[in-house]
């Protein structure tokens, strides 16, 4: 089988890493950009891969410990596309209950070992894909993504993270092609990534992911969230310097008017806080009952830019996150950000399996 030329250009040119895509931040400088152009080539040229089938023989299967949509369906999808076997695996129907500690003594629920467990599907599969979400209060532990990590270090097979504690990466990839799509040359153009009130304490993936894909592509990035609601540290330094070595910049800020001001993207999204007062349930629930209205993004807010295109990675609370009339009018792009996740990915996959 042989590539398009046009495809085979595209996909020669992104660089490799060691496999796993648990960040999204572990292609070397430039792979970021690299994918995006080899996105918008599958996309372009999608019928002719369909009838090609380059991973054909090739079976990717994804775990699902928490709910999913666009996540599961766009994986599949872009599997069958490019010719590969998606295994839908869930726990309760598709995996016995797993442990992860090490040295655990298994003498209650658990049935499994995530050593076991993951090098049998290593042994089955070419990738696996894992999508579970943090327990609330262990921020410490959650940050490190410590279910992806086992799967990572036993699998023997790319791991792929369809959203974790920490980051959203195929979302991210989704995102930065969204605004390469809408403004053609994303350098210093200002993306605002605004905190939403949401009634659940939601990790802070997209978030994170959010202003990683901006800073990558040179963006002015602004976030700005209400005080207690902080990203994670390790994130914002991250961003920083993505932003620093594109030609960008990126700030914080708390003053939410400030921030929608010029803004040529506006994304929003719901995250709870993991510290201080709001991490607790109560606390949430007294923060978004304060902030419930204070924080709607409307259309009023985009016209304060260019206007801003508004983007969300769904789903989405209508009319606490964000005003049917922004979801329903001319400057909402969610449903192209929605598709874009099947482009990303199919090109992810062709990255680490079609080579």
């Amino acid at each position: 089988m042989t590539l398009p030329d046009v495809v085979q250009a595209a996909l020669d040119a992104v660089p490799r890493w060691d496999g796993h895509y648990l960040t999204g931040l572990e292609p070397p400088a430039g792979g970021t950009a690299a994918l995006l152009d080899l996105a918008t080539v599958v996309r372009g040229n999608h019928v002719e891969l369909a009838r090609l089938r380059p991973l054909a023989g090739k079976t990717f299967a994804g775990m699902f410990f928490d709910p999913s949509l666009r996540t599961r369906m766009s994986m599949s999808v872009a599997c069958a596309k490019l010719g590969a076997h998606f295994v839908d695996l869930e726990p309760g129907s598709g995996l016995w209950t797993l442990e992860f500690e090490d040295e655990a003594v298994m003498d209650a629920v658990s049935a499994e070992h995530v050593r076991e467990a993951a090098a049998v599907l290593g042994r089955y599969v070419d990738a696996l894909g894992l999508r579970a979400f943090p327990t609330r209060g262990q921020w410490e532990t959650e940050r490190t993504q410590p279910v992806h990590s086992a799967f990572a270090a036993h699998a023997g097979v790319p791991v792929v993270n369809l959203e974790g504690p920490f980051a959203h990466p195929c979302q991210g990839l989704a995102d930065a092609l969204t605004m390469r799509d809408l403004l053609g040359e994303p350098r210093g153009r200002k993306m605002v990534f605004t905190w939403a009130p949401h009634p659940k304490q939601l990790p802070m993936a997209v978030a994170n992911s959010g202003i990683w894909a901006g800073a990558s592509l040179g963006m002015d990035v602004v976030l700005t969230h209400p005080e207690g609601f902080e990203l994670d540290a390790e994130a914002l330094s991250a961003a920083a310097g993505l932003a620093d070595a594109n030609g960008g910049s990126f700030t914080v800020t708390n003053d939410r008017n400030e921030a929608f001001q010029g803004a040529d993207i506006v994304y929003a999204k719901s995250w709870g806080a993991v510290t201080g007062s709001a991490s607790t349930a109560g606390g949430h629930a007294d923060a978004f009952s304060s902030l419930k209205g204070k924080w709607l993004v409307t259309e009023a807010d985009l016209r304060r830019g260019a206007p801003a295109r508004f983007l969300h990675c769904l789903p989405v609370r209508r009319n606490v996150v964000v005003a049917d009339e922004v979801l329903d009018g001319e400057l909402s792009a969610v449903l192209d950000q929605a598709e874009n996740r099947l482009w990303g990915q199919a090109a992810l996959l062709l990255a680490l399996l079609g080579r």
